[in-house]
């Protein structure tokens, strides 16, 4: 059995961000619901209900719902149509596939105080199976325009008025011949409550299925093995999803509550696939980023997936399972951003780089020297970070602004485009090497020959 809580219909009322005060709609069909409980309490405003396919023996608790227009009841347990006179504003009644007897016509009259209701569904019952079924209903309630969706005409509402008198006369003789207790079939004011009893639902299950009568108590007997054979197979799927999975086919891992911690060195930090991701791991269209790309699902939720993102590495959490890669370059992990597409649902962690290259024709910010000490210092305009001032002559300006020839004068050694050494990395520092140019091979000087035009001879060599 499951009873109606607040939970429960704050779930069903997704559409409307689960408010319940204001709920107009709701739908709690195929819930299990033996009693109709609680709905006039926290939702008032109800104007559509729909409860088809439960277990519910008896119509009540529904007298407080003044504004329920469209109440669905089908393949339910009910036997008796009772406790509606108050929905004032009820329209539509679905009672198909229930246990209304033969009897339970005696009932019908109850919805004559609900004057708006036009439309009614009683097919698939017993009381459906007698012969006057359709001019007794309609002549009971003259109100109606449809009975179990076919249209009553004006003139089949008058012959079913001028029938009542006699089919209700034969419907009371069936009933007496069946040994029907007429008056206590009549009483719907204080009606006993109709469920089916647990003695008559035990017997049932003991019975195999193909022997089994199509009674309330069977219909609940049945519901409940599917309810315990749900419960079993949902339990074994929790079962297999806790289970330890195999990625690398030799030893068992258990599903991973959060990243592992990472070791001194990352080098020793292995790559891993566990979860089977399709994914892409390239620059971003303008090189100054890495961008993973992963195929996680369309309808997968957020909270299931977690990222991590380091100097060197970007590990992904999908379902306890963990997708390691180690990047080409460094990046910065606190600029890094991690997003999900609406369209495809797949996950894009940009990590912008830690060192990006200048691009072409962009002009640099700073310039890095060593000083004639063989510092390194960094200069804006000047060398160790200083303007020429108001006394600078024009060379020293000149050399301000061009470092090149400055550092050409000062014998020192430009650091621009520096290597940097695996073992200097580690620890920040940078291996500077100096290229030096060796001088061209002297070459003897050409002698030409001058003659002196006021000389008879050429002068001695």
């Amino acid at each position: 059995m499951a009873p109606i809580t607040l939970d429960m219909i704050r779930r069903r009322a997704e559409h409307n961000e689960g408010m319940v005060g204001n709920l107009e709609e709701i739908a709690l069909h195929q819930q299990e619901i033996e009693k109709i409980e609680a709905l006039g309490q926290i939702c008032r405003h109800l104007k559509i209900l729909y409860m088809q396919n439960n277990l519910i023996s008896k119509l009540q608790n529904l007298h407080r719902l003044k504004e329920l227009e469209y109440l669905n009841m089908a393949l339910n347990n009910v036997t008796k149509i009772e406790n509606l006179q108050r929905c004032e504003s009820l329209q539509k009644l679905d009672l198909t596939m229930n246990f209304i007897t033969k009897a339970s016509l005696l009932t019908v009259h109850t919805l004559d105080a609900c004057p708006k209701l036009d439309d009614l569904y009683l097919m698939g019952n017993p009381c459906a199976d007698f012969g006057g079924y359709r001019a007794f209903v309609i002549g009971t309630l003259p109100q109606l325009r449809r009975l179990d969706g076919k249209d009553v005409t004006p003139s089949e509402r008058i012959l079913s008025k001028q029938e009542l008198p006699r089919v209700t006369e034969r419907l009371m003789k069936e009933l007496r011949a069946d040994g029907v207790d007429i008056e206590e079939a009549s009483r719907v004011s204080d009606a006993r409550d109709l469920g089916p009893d647990e003695d008559d639902i035990a017997e049932v299950l003991a019975m195999p299925e193909d022997e089994r009568p199509w009674t309330a108590a069977t219909r609940v007997a049945e519901q409940r093995e599917f309810a315990a054979q749900r419960d079993a197979n949902e339990e074994s799927k929790r079962e297999h999803n806790k289970r330890l999975f195999n990625p690398a086919g030799t030893k068992k891992q258990p599903r991973r509550e959060g990243f592992p911690d990472l070791p001194d060195d990352l080098d020793d930090v292995k790559q891993c696939n566990e979860p089977g991701l399709t994914f892409r791991l390239d620059d971003s269209d303008d090189g100054d980023a890495v961008v993973l790309d992963c195929v996680v699902g369309k309808y997968m939720d957020t909270s299931l997936i977690d990222v991590d993102v380091q100097t060197r590495l970007v590990r992904v959490l999908v379902k306890g399972k963990m997708l390691c890669l180690v990047l080409p370059e460094e990046v910065k992990p606190d600029a890094s951003t991690a997003q999900r597409s609406k369209v495809t649902g797949a996950l894009v962690v940009t990590m912008p780089k830690a060192f990006r290259k200048p691009k072409r024709g962009e002009e640099k910010k700073d310039e890095y020297v060593v000083d004639g000490g063989g510092g390194v210092e960094g200069s804006k305009g000047g060398v160790g970070g200083s303007n020429p001032g108001k006394g600078a002559d024009a060379k020293n300006a000149k050399n301000a602004k061009n470092p090149r020839s400055l550092i050409k004068e000062l014998g020192g050694v430009s650091i621009r485009g520096i290597v940097r050494d695996a073992h200097t990395a580690d620890i920040g520092g940078f291996t500077i090497a100096e290229s030096v140019r060796t001088a061209a091979p002297a070459t003897p000087a050409v002698q030409v020959q001058v003659l002196d035009s006021d000389d008879d001879e050429p002068p001695p060599l």
